[in-house]
């Protein structure tokens, strides 16, 4: 299996396989929709728009894991196809002026 290429940016989300001369297979946005722990979603008459949504990318710097976790999740397993048990390679994309901390 081919290495799977994961490019995490503000809005927008970039996976595929290192194929040279392809394009990615899944380009999705990252912001993601809260669901309550009964599986509801917030989706009330009373609720404010801001606090249906979660965006894990903020300016290019990872502000929610556990967000950005379950997205990584989505894209791999069920975007591309891997299998539990039988995952394999990952490469992560990082930005060209990334500051050295």
């Amino acid at each position: 299996m081919e290495a799977a290429v994961v490019d995490v940016g503000t809005k927008l989300l970039k996976a595929g396989f290192a194929i040279p001369d392809q394009s990615p297979a899944m380009i999705i946005p990252t912001q993601m929709k809260r669901v309550l722990d009964d599986g509801g979603s917030v989706s009330d008459d009373n609720s404010v728009a801001d606090s249906v949504t979660v965006d894990p990318v903020v300016r290019g710097f990872i502000r929610d894991w556990d967000a950005v976790e379950d997205l990584l999740h989505h894209v791999l397993y069920t975007g591309l196809g891997w299998e539990i048990g039988n995952e394999g390679q990952i490469l992560f994309t990082d930005p060209l002026c990334t500051p050295k901390v």
